[in-house]
């Protein structure tokens, strides 16, 4: 990710990194993506959305196949609460979903202190991210924050997204509706009964 002076400057990422693999500094099948992210266009949500363009553009190139791997993809959007990335892992088990959250930085930002130094806590595997373009489709679970994301999954993937807020009755329902639609499986009992307590609480 860039900086204002990297974009004053106009700094040429695409060369830098070719130089690199060049000069033997980077191996050249290390992925390196990049995105253009000046403080002065935008805001985080604006960087954060170029910077998943950038990374997925960059490691699912020649990795598109014929058929579908049957998965759905998850796009949190700019959120710190890891706890709602947790969540969603639930909701897709509970399902028995095939999918792949686009990141999950669940573990990274909130790993157990376990007295052994782990750099790399348990996270999305590259390949996944690679494979996600094979995916069914693609939900967002933040709109602003992934704009371009999306419209680059349309256009250059030829996946359907859609953008289900999970926040309340309603936004929930709308998201278990739509991996349901999308997936073909039932609505876990679990949840519908979780949903039937929260109504109850708060008819109460």
């Amino acid at each position: 990710c860039t900086t204002c002076m990297a974009e004053v400057i106009g700094d040429d990422l695409q060369s830098f990194i070719n130089n690199a693999k060049e000069a033997g500094s980077v191996p050249q099948d290390f992925p390196v993506p990049y995105a253009h992210t000046p403080s002065f266009v935008g805001s985080h949500i604006t960087g954060y959305d170029n910077m998943m363009k950038g990374i997925l553009s960059n490691l699912t190139a020649g990795h598109k196949k014929e058929t579908s791997n049957g998965k759905i993809n998850f796009i949190p959007g700019f959120d710190t609460y890891v706890g709602n990335n947790r969540e969603i892992k639930r909701i897709a088990s509970l399902f028995g979903l095939d999918y792949t959250l686009l990141a999950d930085n669940s573990d990274y930002l909130d790993s157990p202190n376990t007295g052994e130094f782990d750099m790399y806590p348990t996270a999305t595997k590259l390949e996944d991210a690679a494979d996600s373009i094979n995916a069914i489709a693609t939900i967002a679970l933040q709109s602003h924050s992934t704009l371009k994301t999306r419209e680059y999954i349309q256009k250059e993937w030829k996946q359907p997204t859609a953008v289900c807020r999970p926040w309340g009755i309603k936004g929930t329902d709308e998201l278990l509706m739509k991996i349901s639609e999308l997936s073909g499986l039932p609505i876990p009992e679990e949840l519908e009964n979780e949903r039937g307590r929260a109504v109850d609480a708060m008819t109460d």
